[in-house]
């Protein structure tokens, strides 16, 4: 298995349901329509989602950056639940983009750490 532990449609199930989870959670928490409105998206949501991600792709480390994908679109699906207008769609996907670099970054850097680890312990034999 060279290391990669298999992946299947969990960790995509957990970035999404997560993402969802937290954008929804906060929405709903402050009253506000968009979970990015709080304060709270910033102070909260985002270093909790950088975690997960960071712990997901610890786990999952090939391309990790499907996990802070599959966490975006959790997130459009709370802001289309929470009852956004889908007339800015457009913009609330670029903004979604934006605040979702910290994700990715989490990603690269536990996917990194994670390779380092398994080829210290698939060392020499």
């Amino acid at each position: 298995m060279n290391g990669q532990r298999s992946e299947g449609w969990l960790p995509y199930t957990l970035a999404a349901v997560s993402g969802f989870a937290v954008c929804f959670a906060i929405a709903q928490a402050t009253g506000r329509r968009e979970a990015w409105d709080a304060t709270e998206y910033f102070s909260i949501g985002i270093p909790l989602m950088f975690v997960i991600v960071f712990v997901l792709a610890w786990h999952w480390p090939r391309r990790a950056w499907r996990w802070a994908l599959a966490m975006a679109v959790g997130q459009a699906a709370a802001l289309a639940v929470c009852g956004n207008s889908l007339s800015l769609w457009p913009l609330a996907i670029i903004a979604m983009t934006v605040v979702s670099v910290p994700q990715f970054v989490a990603g690269l850097i536990a996917a990194r750490l994670s390779s380092r680890r398994v080829q210290a312990a698939d060392g020499p034999v």
